[in-house]
């Protein structure tokens, strides 16, 4: 791939604005021939640098003939994590076709890490799309370049060795921002350690772009709302003359918005956020009054790097072609997979999708990367194929992101994910006597929250928990166990993720008796436990009919 000796940031020192966006964000202007070329390209090469590596000779040896994105798709069959554990164990450096230079680490199912090597060529684009993302959170337009050398870029984002920390030292190696806290230093501190120093050090240095998880932004917005909390927090800083300086200019704008207590807006100015969470578009108002502007959102999985982007509008994401190969599984197989276990046979390729429709995403690595035909579980659904009258211009497919689709939940960025297995081990740890149990993701008070619905048996155990506080806390306690991640909602964000619902008695059999006289299939009898359905929680939370 293409590699440059000159930094962006030096572009930019030399006025060379569009040089710096064609590098970054030209992808904006491609049409979807023009971007499909790319695919075919990249995957070529692809077939060409992994099938040296003793990973792809081990799993996919066919790959050394074929001559066609058909071939492909006919030859290798979907994959999953599973299928690369055993030979990604212990992270080998001899692995790939290319020399590893960096393993970026997930959560994974369970709390259980899931690792993945980056090449040169790949950790470069890393770099690539991440100077994007700070260019665009920032843009006010198409080819609007309104990021410089030295902006302080603020980060309470997890560092190395997860990805936003790897590809944030990619983007360091192309553009000369100052990053708060220091990227050595950020690497040495705890997540609630991290936050408490950006936000003390730019009460000084200012900021310029702030990198976050959402939820975070929101959480710090509704904490300046409450002014006796927000004095006590600000109070010990201000023998510093920047500090007190900065307040007092913030308590002026405030007072000519008509209010009585600071938000972080009137404190910083921040030209662009760059947000993570799969929650960043429920947030988006909020974070926009808390703080200015709109969230940045892109889509980025551990395995692959920088999938898709918003642009400079903050709307609907483009896909990257540089980042992987894409497929799509349509929404109808997936979810016949759920109920019946059939797995999907057949993929779509991007100029394929139809608009209102969702997908799963499939992707293949490029740069010598170990996956191929790789199932992220993840949903989008297409809002525009790209039409030349959309109002940014942009003539490739637009969409957003809808959630996962499998069987788990991901509650928030660094919760992990939380899956049948681990639910099933929390309750019974807990002692919860019960019939059967459905969980749902659920946004309570602006909260992104598991409710868990449960039926108990009506002659359960002495001494067992039955009120659904009791319940909650129980399973609480066991799922924090269980999955250490999800225990960071908690810790990092003050409050329980989690609610309780006890369905009335006989809820499970007459939801049984509805889909039988119904003319359901064995498989359909039941309700799936994870992400059941709105149609589903209607039929067990429906009273029973009194005896006439």
């Amino acid at each position: 791939m293409q590699t440059y000796e000159q930094k962006t940031s030096d572009l930019v020192r030399n006025g060379e604005h569009a040089r710096a966006w064609e590098r970054h964000c030209g992808f904006l202007g491609l049409n979807i021939d023009d971007f499909m070329q790319i695919q075919w390209r990249l995957l070529q090469e692809q077939f060409s640098i992994a099938g040296q590596g003793r990973l792809w000779q081990t799993l996919f040896p066919q790959t050394a003939t074929l001559k066609s994105v058909e071939a492909f798709r006919e030859a290798v069959p979907l994959t999953q994590y599973a299928d690369y554990a055993d030979l990604l164990a212990g992270k080998p450096d001899d692995i790939l076709g290319r020399p590893i230079v960096a393993w970026a680490r997930s959560s994974g199912r369970g709390g259980q890490p899931k690792w993945a090597p980056y090449t040169r060529e790949g950790y470069h684009q890393l770099g690539v799309s991440s100077v994007a993302s700070h260019i665009l959170s920032a843009a006010r337009g198409r080819g609007d370049i309104n990021v410089r050398p030295n902006d302080v870029v603020a980060l309470n984002l997890p560092a190395r060795p997860y990805l936003s920390g790897i590809a944030i030292r990619a983007a360091a190696d192309m553009f000369d921002f100052r990053f708060l806290p220091d990227l050595d230093i950020s690497e040495q501190l705890g997540f609630q350690e991290r936050i408490a120093h950006v936000f003390k050090h730019a009460m000084v240095e200012g900021i310029d772009i702030l990198g976050s998880m959402t939820i975070v932004l929101v959480k710090m917005g509704e904490q300046f709302e409450n002014r006796e909390k927000q004095k006590r927090q600000l109070s010990m800083q201000m023998l510093d003359p920047r500090v007190l300086w900065r307040y007092v200019r913030a308590r002026g704008k405030a007072r000519r918005d008509g209010r009585n207590y600071l938000l972080p807006r009137d404190l910083w100015q921040p030209r662009g956020l760059m947000c993570g969470g799969t929650d960043t578009s429920q947030y988006r108002e909020q974070v926009r009054r808390y703080w200015g502007v709109y969230p940045h959102e892109t889509y980025a999985c551990t395995e692959v790097g920088f999938i898709a982007t918003q642009a400079w509008d903050h709307q609907e994401m483009t896909f990257i072609p540089y980042s992987a190969f894409f497929e799509f599984i349509p929404a109808e197989d997936w979810a016949v997979e759920r109920l019946e276990g059939r797995k999907p046979s057949r993929t779509l390729l991007l100029h394929e999708l139809e608009v209102g429709k969702r997908y799963e995403v499939v992707v293949s690595s490029f740069y010598g990367g170990p996956f191929l035909r790789y199932r992220l579980n993840d949903l989008v659904e297409i809002s525009s194929m790209g039409n030349v009258g959309q109002p940014n211009g942009i003539t490739l497919p637009q969409f957003h992101f809808v959630g996962r689709s499998g069987d788990f939940i991901d509650l928030s960025g660094f919760a992990g994910l939380i899956d049948e297995k681990q639910l099933t081990i929390a309750l019974k740890e807990a002692h919860i006597n019960l019939i059967d149990w459905v969980v749902c993701k659920e946004q309570h008070e602006h909260e992104s929250v598991l409710h868990l619905y449960v039926e108990l048996k009506p002659n359960g155990d002495a001494g067992a928990p039955t009120s659904e506080t009791d319940i909650r806390d129980g399973v609480h306690r066991q799922l924090k166990r269980v999955n250490t991640d999800y225990g960071n909602i908690e810790s990092m964000l003050g409050f329980i993720p989690l609610t309780v619902t006890v369905l009335p008695t006989g809820a499970f059999g007459r939801y049984t008796d509805y889909q039988a006289t119904h003319g359901a299939d064995l498989a359909h009898l039941k309700p799936m436990h994870i992400q059941p359905g709105q149609k589903s929680l209607d039929l067990l939370l429906q009273s029973p009919v009194p005896n006439s």
